[in-house]
C-alpha cells in the first residue's frame, strides 16, 4: 500500500506517467518502472537495517542481551536468525506488487534486463548490511533507540534516490547520499536494467568499492561496540 501510494503521489504531482524532464535526468520515461525499481532496492537496504537494528534493541528490551553476547553463538548467526524472516517476507512482498502493478499500470519488465538489475543488488548488499551492522553497534550505547531507529530509516528513505533523481537534491545532500551505498545500489540498477553492464562500469566499479568499504566499517564498528560492551556493560540499560 505504502509503495502504491507513494507512486500514485508521484503521477499525481507530474500530471503523466511518462515525463521528458525525467527521461533526460535518468534515461526513464516511465516513472512508473523507475520507481518501482527504487522500491526494490530500498525494501531490500532496509531488511537488513531495521533488521540487525531490531535485532538489538528487542533483546534490550527484553532484557536479554547480556546472555546473547555471552553465548557461544557466532554474530552471524544471531543476525541473520532475524533476518532471515524479514527477507523472506520482503521477498514475498516483491512478488506480489510487482505482478499487481505489472496488471494495474501495463508494467512492462523485461526478464534480462530485471535479472542483471538483480545482479547489482547482490553487489550491492555486503555495503547494507555493514550499514546495519554499524547502526546496531551505535544501538548500543543508546538510552532509547526509537528515536535513532526513526531518523536513520527516514534519512536512508530520503537519500536512496528511490522516488526522484538525487540530481534534483542539493548538492550537499547529493554527495550524502552517494557516500551511502543505498543510492549508488540504486542508480547502477537503473542503468545496467538500461544500459546492460558494459554501459555501467564506472557505476559498478564504485558501488564495488563502497560496499566493501561499508562491509569492513560495518563489521569493525560492531565488534568493536560489542567489545566495549562487555568491559564496561551496556550503558542504554
Amino acid at each position: 500500500f505504502f509503495a502504491g501510494n507513494a507512486l500514485l503521489i508521484g503521477i499525481g504531482l507530474t500530471g503523466r506517467r511518462h515525463s521528458e524532464s525525467l527521461a533526460q535526468l535518468t534515461g526513464y520515461s516511465d516513472y512508473l518502472l523507475f520507481a518501482v525499481l527504487g522500491f526494490m532496492v530500498l525494501g531490500f537496504g532496509l531488511t537488513f537495517l531495521s533488521g540487525f537494528v531490531w535485532s538489538v534493541v528487542d533483546e534490550l528490551y527484553a532484557g536479554t542481551l547480556e546472555y546473547s553476547l555471552a553465548s557461544p553463538m557466532r554474530r552471524i548467526t544471531f543476525f541473520l536468525g532475524n533476518v532471515l524472516v524479514r527477507l523472506a517476507l520482503n521477498g514475498l512482498f516483491l512478488l506480489i506488487y510487482v505482478p499487481l502493478f505489472v496488471l494495474l499500470f501495463n508494467l512492462r519488465i523485461e526478464a534480462v534486463p530485471f535479472l542483471k538489475g538483480l545482479a547489482v543488488l547482490l553487489l550491492g548488499t555486503p555495503g547494507m548490511v555493514g550499514l546495519g551492522l554499524a547502526a546496531a553497534g551505535v544501538v548500543l550505547y543508546l538510552r532509547d533507540p526509537g528515536p535513532f531507529i526513526s531518523i536513520l530509516e527516514m534519512l536512508v528513505f530520503a537519500l536512496s534516490g528511490a522516488m526522484y533523481p538525487l540530481s534534483i537534491l542539493p548538492r550537499p545532500l547529493q554527495w550524502l547520499a552517494k557516500a551511502l551505498p543505498y543510492a549508488p545500489t540504486t542508480e547502477t540498477l537503473r542503468k545496467v536494467v538500461v544500459s546492460g553492464f558494459s554501459g555501467a562500469v564506472s557505476g559498478i566499479a564504485y558501488l564495488t568499492v563502497i560496499s566493501l568499504a561499508y562491509a569492513l566499517l560495518g563489521y569493525l564498528t560492531y565488534k568493536w561496540s560489542e567489545k566495549q560492551a562487555r568491559k564496561i556493560g551496556l550503558k542504554s540499560y
